[in-house]
């Protein structure tokens, strides 16, 4: 609290400003219609540099839950999946880590501190936590400003809160809907309420003094689906080509309950002095049951089938039965306090925010069972690589739970958290040199900790007699997998594993491997220049930040050349200087051309700097981190030409080159190292020179209302984005594509809106994308391309009722990555379509 109080001068929330880009109308004005398309497209014209807003009237018109996904129909932003869900995304291609992200201009963290998007850089933000019920707008900033954080080399997104300022009368939004999961044919259920409006009587300018907004959105999901992964018996020359090592039938159960609470409350006594408090409250809680089949050692003794040239025989594999029952809750909170005033000419905003990301792992239990050995198996993975058969060919049967004994169960928690409070206040006015003109300075401090807190290594293996599968079955077999007819018997049950891990005491610690206590503080000054001469828009500045940061573990150091197990602590500062022009020329009335020159920063990953140290002295193998990481730095230009249409269409096209300094890649080197014999394999990250990213993007939206009859009502809304990139990741080997960025995105969607009717097609495609280094090109992970198609339907009964409709994933669209080469997939998921359908109703 001391650090609060000693900062309170300098202030406490600042309110997006976004939301203010007309300077010359009152916030309220602005602000009521924040969540139409028009004002939306209204603010990307009129703004100074390359931006894209969507409002919450074209969010509802796709069938999206969650901020990922509709941040994903956006021009040059891509969607990054989990378990069919949208959960990070891409700008321009590149991976969530390079992005920025804030929630009414607080920073955004993210929930899981080493399951994030490639490289574990531990920065890309989960935006599968906010429903798309807590927002009013999505902004999508591509050209960096000073009075904007510099973290974004890809780009930064801001989630404009839900607000009540200006509305006339007190008003309530419910929904309600529920449908079907129809690969196992699970249900979901969706409520939204909303209640806000004016309080009080009259302020100076005769509007209402008070206003709230309060929100509240539920969506519980139970979708299932089949997972077939596997591993190649890869570098062994007498090994056929497509040899499996192991095979694994995974059976999942996902449960996932997703809510958000919100609320604002604002005081304008006048139009000149706006006070706000806000706060957001949102995530899930899920539980998830994976029940796995194995096949182990296939690639030991491994022949082409001389009767199926597609085909392969491996002696002398091995099963084994595996159940994990995880139950995790993430979630994201951000509180906030914060002013905008008036006085005279001088414009002040403020700010005080806290910021908190958590990650709770209540229990992750791992039961293992033991099968039959010594089988024969017969298996083609060559006729249809996404759906590989296999056969027994000899040895005891692998779906009888009889054949099973409990080998071990473990378990493992987990209770880590981001959070993070920061401190803004800026000051803006005319200097009267050119029509327009405004110079802007301010500040801000964040003071930011990030905890990794993992506990495990609890294992129980019983003794005396053994404990058999069918002693803890559940349900009826699965008979079916994968749809294709296959059986791997019944599931394990969790109840009694969970009860059998209890009743024995294991003990639980913690993981110290996986633990840091990092803190990373940034203060942070800027100035910029606005101002209009003649057709051109000019904006200069010049944004300034100190960072200082302490990367803090337990690993291993070297005291006196023997290596010392215990806590580490390494201070990390730097001063980095962001620069921008940005130039906005208005060729004509609905004509505009852009030509801007911008800078931002990505620190490094979290786990990238991991101080713990693992090694495998019989391998000769050394794993860490490297906490003397520089952060990455981009130099990006930028050329758009836009012209708008009626009703709040747009024709767009532009051109982008991001340089990136200090690019951060996985490095294995070898070398020396204590308590190694001989030259060590150690694995760990580094800055390579630089890195590459240049592409273009086009945007097309547009109502037909020139066409006759029914006919008028028919659109497009269109946009497609292609990124180049390149990269040194291995040494004596030339560039491959920047990992995790995605070459081809595109989104293209038919619409009709006539009356009461809206209709909507919506597609979707991603290109592959490499998405792990491997130790040689032909052992790089690729995640394959993606087209989906979605469908969302309404009918308005009235002015109060309004029936609708989704339909998602008609294309059956995978999640699926493979190795090296498109035939060699090592997981694929298909989830089948999903179905929803409700009522919104308006008083």
């Amino acid at each position: 609290m001391l650090r609060t109080v000693s900062l309170a001068a300098l202030a406490i929330a600042l309110l997006p400003t976004t939301a203010f880009a007309d300077t010359e109308a009152a916030p309220s004005e602005i602000i009521v219609t924040a969540r139409l398309a028009k004002t939306a497209r209204d603010e990307q014209a009129a703004a100074p540099n390359v931006v894209n807003v969507q409002s919450a009237e074209t969010i509802a018109k796709y069938p999206d839950v969650n901020s990922a996904e509709a941040l994903s129909r956006m021009p040059g932003v891509s969607l990054s999946i989990d378990t069919s869900e949208g959960r990070y995304v891409n700008i321009r291609g590149l991976d969530g880590n390079f992005n920025g992200a804030t929630f009414g201009g607080v920073v955004l963290l993210n929930t899981s501190p080493s399951y994030t998007y490639f490289n574990a850089a531990g920065r890309a933000v989960e935006f599968d936590t906010v429903p798309i019920g807590a927002v009013d707008r999505m902004t999508v900033t591509k050209t960096g400003l000073p009075d904007r954080e510099a973290e974004g080399i890809g780009g930064s997104i801001e989630l404009s809160p839900r607000t009540a300022i200006g509305a006339k009368r007190l008003f309530a939004h419910v929904t309600l809907g529920g449908g079907l999961e129809t690969d196992r044919n699970t249900g979901l259920y969706r409520d939204e309420v909303v209640i806000g409006g004016p309080l009080g009587g009259t302020n100076a300018n005769g509007e209402a003094p008070f206003s709230f907004v309060l929100s509240q959105f539920l969506y519980n999901d139970k979708r299932s689906f089949d997972d077939t992964e596997v591993a190649y018996k890869d570098n062994q020359p007498a090994t056929p080509d497509k040899a499996f090592d192991a095979l694994e039938l995974r059976h999942y159960a996902y449960n996932r309950k997703r809510y958000g609470f919100s609320g604002e409350f604002d005081f304008t006594p006048d139009t000149n002095t706006r006070i706000y408090l806000r706060g957001n409250v949102t995530g899930y809680n899920e539980r998830v049951l994976r029940n796995r089949l194995n096949i182990n050692g296939l690639g030991d003794s491994v022949t082409v089938d001389p009767a199926k040239p597609n085909g392969f025989i491996a002696t002398g594999a091995s099963t084994e039965k595996t159940l994990r029952d995880s139950d995790v809750k993430e979630q994201n909170a951000v509180f906030q306090l914060g002013g905008d005033h008036h006085f005279g000419d001088v414009h002040v905003e403020w700010f005080g925010a806290y910021s908190r990301a958590t990650y709770t792992k209540y229990n992750d239990y791992n039961a293992t069972f033991a099968g039959p050995s010594n089988l024969s198996v017969g298996y083609d993975n060559t006729t249809n690589p996404n759906y590989p058969t296999f056969k027994v060919l000899s040895g005891a049967s692998i779906t009888d739970p009889a054949n099973y004994a409990l080998d071990s169960i473990k378990n493992s928690t987990e209770k880590s958290h981001d959070h993070e409070w920061s401190y803004s206040l800026s000051a803006a006015m005319p200097l009267h040199l050119a029509a327009n003109d405004e110079l802007k300075v301010g500040g801000k401090l964040r003071y930011r900790e990030k905890v990794s807190m993992p506990y495990g290594a609890g294992k129980f293996s019983p003794s005396g007699a053994p404990i058999l599968w069918s002693y803890a079955t559940s349900g009826s077999p699965v008979t079916n997998y994968y749809n294709t007819g296959t059986s791997i018997g019944p599931n394990i049950d969790p109840a009694q594993m969970s009860k059998l891990f209890g009743a024995s005491g294991t003990a639980i610690a913690l993981n110290t491997g996986s633990y840091f206590d990092d803190t990373e503080n940034i203060a942070a000054a800027y100035l910029q220049y606005q101002a209009t001469f003649g057709q051109l828009g000019v904006l200069a500045g010049v944004r300034y930040e100190h960072t200082k940061a302490i990367y803090r573990g337990i690993g291993d150091s070297i005291i006196g050349g023997a290596v010392v197990n215990g806590p580490l602590s390494t201070p990390h500062s730097y001063d980095n200087v962001f620069p921008t022009l940005q130039l906005r020329y208005q060729a004509a009335p609905n004509l505009v051309a852009r030509a801007t020159y911008s800078t931002g920063i990505a620190r490094p990953g979290f786990y990238q700097t991991l101080q713990a140290t693992s090694i495998d002295v019989g391998g000769g193998v050394v794993s860490t981190g490297n906490p003397n990481l520089k952060p990455m730095y981009g130099n990006n230009f930028d050329l758009s030409l836009e012209y708008y249409l009626p009703g709040s269409g747009v024709i767009s096209l532009g051109a982008f080159d991001k340089e990136v300094r200090n690019y951060i890649v996985t490095r294995t080197v070898r070398g020396a190292y204590p308590g190694i014999t001989g030259t060590a394999l150690i694995q760990t990250y580094d800055n390579v020179s630089g890195a590459h990213a240049r592409g273009i993007e086009a945007n097309f939206v547009d109502k037909f209302r020139g066409l006759p009859g029914l006919l008028n009502g028919f659109g497009v809304d269109a946009n497609l984005t292609y990124v180049a990139s390149a990269v040194v990741v291995r040494d004596g080997e030339g560039s491959v594509s920047m990992p995790g960025t995605i070459p081809w995105t595109w989104n293209a969607s038919l619409f009709y809106e006539r009356g009461p009717v809206q209709l909507r097609v919506a597609s979707q495609f991603e290109s592959s994308v490499l998405f792990g280094v491997g130790r040689s090109r032909a052992n790089d992970i690729f995640q394959d391309s993606r087209f989906t198609v979605d469908f969302n339907g309404s009918y308005k009964l009235s002015g109060n009722v309004e029936f609708y409709v989704n339909a998602k994933n008609l294309t059956n669209a995978p999640l699926r990555v493979y190795e090296g080469a498109p035939n060699r997939p090592i997981q694929r998921e298909f989830y089948d379509l999903t179905l929803e359908g409700g009522v919104k109703l308006s008083f």
